[in-house]
């Protein structure tokens, strides 16, 4: 397999496997009291791992390790945000995705965000916050609803 034909494997795999997620954590010590938590993942039976290594050389970044609780799976996983604003987000914005774009674009945009320290003030953060809670069927499988997030920050400009 060529290349280009390689990337076009792992495009089609990334749509199918992957997952573009930001965990939004409960965190008394932090200046919100939460935090955003992006990570890239693709995951694959342990058979298979060769194909995850291969992954983590073309993107030139990330680890490859096994899933907690599931032996058998094995996980490539990107989580620095420099890793991801420097290798994972380019990649993609340069080879399409088709079923996974919309919630990749609205990682970008958090990423990005989180990169441009637009988390430190609380109206900045809820934006951050909304866009989180659009991907990944909006927030469905969430241990808190985004009312819940959005009220515990309140509505001033003032952090804790």
């Amino acid at each position: 397999m060529n290349g280009d034909q390689f990337i076009s494997y792992f495009i089609g795999f990334v749509d199918g496997e992957g997952c573009f997620n930001i965990s939004l954590k409960k965190q008394e010590s932090a200046k919100m009291g939460w935090v955003l938590d992006p990570v890239f993942h693709v995951t694959q039976h342990k058979n298979h791992k060769e194909l995850l290594y291969n992954f983590q050389r073309m993107l030139g970044c990330g680890t490859v390790i096994k899933k907690y609780g599931q032996p058998d799976t094995m996980l490539f996983i990107v989580q620095s945000r420099k890793e991801l604003v420097s290798k994972v987000i380019p990649f993609f914005r340069k080879h399409k995705l088709i079923v996974k774009r919309r919630n990749f674009e609205i990682f970008a945009e958090v990423v990005e965000g989180l990169d441009q320290h637009q988390h430190s003030k609380v109206q900045d953060f809820r934006k951050l916050v909304k866009k989180v809670y659009v991907m990944n069927n909006k927030g469905k499988y969430r241990k808190y609803t985004l009312r819940e997030v959005l009220d515990s920050l309140g509505s001033s400009e003032t952090t804790r």
